[in-house]
C-alpha cells in the first residue's frame, strides 16, 4: 500500500469532502518531499508504517495512531523547537472539522506532541508511537550511522560545532532516560543495542 493510498484509507471514514481530502493529501506530500529534508521526509512515514503493520494488534487505536503518523512531521523547520506542536494543531484543526469526537481528536493531538520528547503517559498507543518513532536507534550500526549521516545532512546549515553541541545533547537525553522504549517488545528487542549506537556515536562526534 502506498502512502496516497494508506492516507485516503484512513482519512475518507474521517473527512467526506474529497476536494479537501486532495488538498491535504498534496500538503503533507509536498511537505514532506521539501528538498532539506534528508531523514524526515516519506521514507521515515514509511518506516514507521512498517512497525505499525507489524505491531498494529496491540494497539488501542490504531486508525488514531495512523493519522498521527502522517501528522507527526508535517511542520519541520531545523531552526523550531515547536515543531511538533505546530504539527499537532494543524491535525487538529483539520480534524475539527470532521465528525471526530473532542476524546479521538485530543488523543491524536497528544500521539504527535509526545514524539517532542518521547515521554509518554500511561498510554498503550502513545509508547508505540514513541518506539515506531526512534526504532532506528535500536537498528544495527550501519543502519544507525546512515540515520546519522541523513541527520547531519538535514542540518546542513548548521555550523559544525553548532550541531555537534545540539547533537551531543540529544544523545545524553536519550542515554539518561531510565529507558528508551517504553513497550516491553521494543525494550527487549532494541534497548541495549540503541544505548550501544548512541555511545559508540558519542565517541566519534
Amino acid at each position: 500500500m502506498t502512502l496516497k493510498e494508506r492516507f485516503y484509507h484512513i482519512a475518507t471514514q474521517w473527512f467526506k469532502d474529497k476536494a479537501l481530502l486532495e488538498q491535504y493529501w498534496n500538503e503533507l506530500s509536498e511537505n514532506y518531499s521539501e528538498t532539506f529534508r534528508k531523514y524526515h521526509n516519506s521514507n521515515h512515514l514509511l518506516e514507521l508504517f512498517k512497525y505499525y503493520d507489524t505491531y498494529c494488534e496491540e494497539l488501542k487505536q490504531p486508525k488514531e495512531v495512523a493519522f498521527a503518523i502522517f501528522y507527526h512531521d508535517i511542520i519541520y523547520n531545523i531552526w523550531s523547537n515547536k515543531n511538533e506542536i505546530k504539527s499537532a494543531k494543524l491535525a487538529q484543526k483539520y480534524l475539527k472539522a470532521t465528525k471526530l469526537d473532542d476524546s479521538a481528536i485530543n488523543r491524536i493531538f497528544n500521539l504527535i506532541l509526545v514524539t517532542k520528547n518521547h515521554e509518554p503517559k500511561d498510554n498503550v498507543d502513545e509508547k508505540w508511537m514513541v518506539d515506531f518513532d526512534i526504532a532506528i536507534l535500536g537498528q544495527p550500526w550501519e543502519d544507525y550511522l546512515q540515520y546519522t549521516k541523513h541527520i547531519r545532512e538535514e542540518y546542513a546549515s548548521v555550523p559544525k560545532l553548532m550541531y555537534k553541541q545540539g547533537r551531543r545533547k540529544v544523545l545524553v537525553h536519550f542515554l539518561n532516560k531510565k529507558r528508551i522504549y517504553q513497550t516491553e517488545i521494543f525494550f527487549k528487542l532494541y534497548e541495549l543495542e540503541a544505548r550501544n549506537n548512541l555511545n559508540k556515536e558519542l565517541e566519534i562526534l
